[in-house]
């Protein structure tokens, strides 16, 4: 392909891309504004649902209720436009893969949406209020707590935020061995790291507390085993699938030779009989004309030697 050629393709990709970033732009936009009209209920509703009975919140900025209802409202247009980003970001890659790919990666993008709503759901709906009643357990006659609508916000949002992204774990798993970038065996023989590697990001992510850590790291541990499973599951698949697409392949290849060759043959025998046709033919005319030539003879012999019986 010449320069220009792959210079007007990647033009091309990146006016793609654009197109998709622009779309999902727009989806946010649209829901923002009534995300920002909705933060507020939701937020009195994370209170009364995570706070034991009795706390409120603070906050000590004038400005900070707004800020952080505007906040919580672009969290909740994100959320409520993620259908559509999603489906813009398989719109851009569909293009540059084979059919069987797309359909494995429309199987990844919404298992990797469910896993994040699942994941999202246990930080929002079990965690944080673990959190809260553990925070609340050090409240005493010296020691009241005073919480900021800006520090529940930011737990709720981390915790949530966390949870949704360490459940992308199988959708990674599975996908890297899908594609032949990682095998099965590998994995099971790097368990030790990575149950470390889990626990390590769970106490980056969550709060400096065990519990939140412990909530964490043993859901992803489970589901990292679960992983396991399902791609040896598609790996044998895979394999297997591979086996008899070779097959099928050389009895094709096979197919195709011996069809080649039953044409040769007919070709052959077609040859042979057209230039045993041709030759009788040659025989034929030549002996015809032999047969021609000895009656004319005949006639003309036989002529004469009455000319010469008269003369006698």
């Amino acid at each position: 392909m010449s320069k220009n050629g792959s210079d007007s393709s990647f033009l091309d990709h990146l006016e793609a891309l654009r197109r998709a970033l622009w779309r999902g732009v727009a989806a946010i936009a649209l829901f923002l504004i009534p995300g920002v009209f909705a933060a507020l209920p939701v937020l009195e509703w994370l209170v009364r649902f995570s706070c034991p009975e009795g706390v409120k919140l603070n906050y000590f900025t004038p400005m900070e209720p707004l800020l952080v209802q505007l906040k919580l409202g672009l969290i909740l247009a994100v959320i409520a436009a993620m259908p559509v980003i999603l489906h813009q970001l398989a719109g851009f890659v569909a293009p540059g893969l084979y059919e069987h790919e797309r359909r494995a990666c429309r199987r990844v993008i919404w298992a990797a949406l469910l896993l994040f709503l699942a994941g999202a759901a246990i930080g929002l709906f079990l965690v944080t209020p673990l959190m809260m009643r553990f925070s609340a357990g050090f409240a005493s006659d010296s020691l009241a707590p005073v919480i900021g609508i800006g520090g529940f916000v930011n737990l709720v949002g981390l915790l949530t935020l966390s949870f949704g992204i360490m459940f992308q774990l199988p959708v990674v798993m599975v996908f890297l061995v899908r594609f032949g970038v990682v095998r099965v065996a590998t994995l099971r023989r790097s368990r030790p790291i990575a149950v470390t590697v889990i626990f390590i990001l769970a106490a980056i992510l969550t709060p400096p507390d065990i519990v939140s850590q412990l909530l964490l790291g043993i859901p992803t541990w489970l589901l990292f085993e679960i992983a396991l499973l399902i791609a040896a599951h598609g790996e044998r698949k895979g394999e297997s699938s591979a086996v008899e697409h070779e097959d099928s392949v050389s009895a094709s290849i096979a197919s195709e030779k011996s069809r080649d060759e039953e044409f040769a043959a007919e070709g052959e025998n077609h040859l042979d009989e057209t230039e045993e046709t041709a030759m009788d033919v040659v025989y034929r005319d030549s002996y015809r004309k032999k047969r021609r030539k000895n009656r004319r003879f005949g006639v003309i012999s036989g002529h004469y030697r009455g000319k010469r019986g008269v003369k006698k």
